[in-house]
């Protein structure tokens, strides 16, 4: 399954967190599945993110494209640079 397809779905089902506080809270509990960044994420926040993966065991793609295309894709007004997918 592609990136944006996964995405999608997982918008559709109501599995989808968007933000860096409630990702990062989805990865310390560890109920997150795969986490997107977008490519202009800042390089601290993407470190942070590989992190509590590690921890929660859950996946770290990038996402091709900034986090206006990724807000697009969500279907929100404004930019999305973070993506979570709850398990």
């Amino acid at each position: 399954m592609t990136t944006e397809k996964a995405i999608k779905k997982a918008l559709e089902e109501g599995k989808a967190v968007i933000g860096r506080n409630r990702v990062l809270r989805l990865l310390k509990a560890g109920k997150g599945e795969t986490v997107y960044y977008a490519e202009n994420c800042p390089a601290d926040w993407v470190k942070e993110l590989r992190f509590y993966s590690g921890i929660s065991k859950a996946q770290v793609e990038e996402f091709g494209g900034g986090s206006d295309k990724l807000g697009q894709l969500c279907g929100k007004p404004f930019n999305v640079t973070l993506l979570g997918i709850k398990k």
